[in-house]
């Protein structure tokens, strides 16, 4: 898992690697898509009959460390309702103590927690960290069956609005199997919002909470 670590109010005015990163990511994703959904063609934000579209990654494609999906049904209701904000302790949002490995985001299928959603292609370009304190010192990361090597961010606590930048991003299948995990340090609320974007085959997934 090659990165760089960015201040993410200069993204996208200094650091051109993130347009390139994404553009690559683009043809990728798109390429996939005509391979997976033959018969439709690309309609952007606004997709018409017979098209698949594209939006941000969303938070309801993801479940937290116990399960949940982060959607409007989460449980509790006071964080990841529709959101990244996940409280993170040695009993939340399951019962893995602190120091040590917990689960930030998982796949969201709800026939499947641990891959994420049917219909869905998500082209992944990073991570945003937009807390003050940032709560964990590594992380690893799983796509598919494949596992990336463990890297330390330590570094990240220099900046003031972190974001970790793929030199190469990564597009993920529908139903692929993905955990995000970080080596926690201490226990709090922390936002980790994936930066990129999504294609979607239904549109009843994005029109309907």
């Amino acid at each position: 898992m090659s990165f760089v670590l960015v201040e993410y109010k200069k993204l996208k005015t200094q650091y051109p690697e993130f347009q390139e990163t994404l553009a690559e990511l683009e043809s990728e994703a798109l390429s996939m898509a005509a391979s997976r959904w033959p018969g439709m063609t690309y309609g952007g934000f606004q997709p018409g009959a017979n098209q698949y579209g594209r939006t941000t990654i969303l938070p309801k494609v993801f479940a937290d460390e116990a399960g949940d999906i982060l959607d409007k049904n989460h449980v509790p209701k006071t964080w990841g309702v529709n959101e990244f904000r996940i409280y993170f302790s040695s009993t939340s949002p399951a019962n893995v103590a602190i120091p040590g490995w917990k689960t930030i985001l998982q796949g969201g299928n709800p026939e499947n927690i641990g891959t994420t959603p049917e219909d869905i292609i998500i082209a992944l370009a990073g991570f945003a960290i937009p807390d003050p304190s940032i709560l964990f010192s590594e992380l690893r990361l799983q796509i598919g069956d494949k596992t990336y090597v463990i890297v330390d961010i330590e570094e990240i606590h220099m900046y003031e609005q972190p974001a970790i930048i793929f030199e190469k991003g990564y597009v993920v299948p529908p139903e692929t199997f993905f955990k995000l995990q970080g080596f926690f340090q201490a226990s709090g609320y922390q936002r980790v919002v994936p930066l990129g974007f999504m294609l979607y085959r239904r549109k009843d997934f994005l029109i309907h909470e």
